[in-house]
């Protein structure tokens, strides 16, 4: 069909005329309602970015002489983060004299390991750096109920 009757059909229906491929021989045309057309596909982007979700790098910090209820409380904030698909870093501070006690934090991480056995994976195994002893955990995939990664 030309050009200039594809413009009169097109301004007859009160719709558009769309070039779709402009690179091929002869260049196609679609007539459609531009502004539905845009809108459709603005929304079809909204709806995959929503569906998309990115895993984030979660921290935790954790001191040697932390209480018992403490711990239990950043142990779940820790099981919460894996359950949503979220990395986390998992990062013992120590201040001043309590460099000395290397091995008390290292066992609160230890234990931490063997209780996320099933939910957790660890990436790399405690280390110190600096002030901190830090280890990652990554969420196994038997270990996401809710299906997402």
């Amino acid at each position: 069909m030309e050009k200039s009757e594809a413009l009169k059909k097109s301004t007859e229906d009160g719709l558009d005329l769309v070039e779709v491929a402009p690179k091929a021989k002869p260049p196609v045309c679609k007539i459609m309602d531009y502004s539905r057309y845009y809108y459709e596909m603005k929304k079809k982007k909204k709806e995959n970015r929503k569906k998309s979700k990115t895993a984030q790098m979660k921290q935790i910090r954790l001191s040697p002489n932390i209480g018992k209820h403490d711990l239990k409380v950043k142990f779940n904030k820790i099981k919460k983060f894996l359950k949503d698909g979220h990395k986390v870093k998992v990062n013992m501070m120590f201040k001043g004299r309590q460099k000395e006690h290397l091995d008390v934090g290292k066992e609160i991480l230890t234990a931490m390991i063997k209780k996320l056995e099933g939910t957790a994976e660890c990436k790399n195994e405690p280390n110190f750096e600096g002030f901190y002893m830090s280890m990652l955990l990554v969420p196994t995939s038997e270990g996401n109920s809710n299906g997402k990664k």
